[in-house]
């Protein structure tokens, strides 16, 4: 799967005043306060992702016969 790097330019050389982190089980963030009081929120959401292959065991080595998509679990 391809890394994707995403840029935020609203952010670029702000002074940062303050980082939090929080972790409660209905909400994960990331908040990144500035010294002229605008914050950037990161949401953490956990998801499910699958990688399906077809495998041959019958040498007992494993040999991959066929890798499909990655499956994500949607959003909702």
């Amino acid at each position: 799967m391809p890394q994707r790097i995403h840029d935020y330019p609203e952010v670029v050389g702000k002074t940062v005043a303050r980082v939090t982190v929080t972790n409660e089980s209905d909400w994960r963030n990331i908040t990144v306060k500035f010294t002229d009081n605008t914050a950037i929120h990161i949401g953490i959401r956990p998801f499910v992702q699958m990688e399906p292959e077809f495998v041959d065991w019958t040498t007992g080595n494993g040999k991959i016969l066929r890798s499909y998509p990655f499956v994500h679990e949607k959003e909702g």
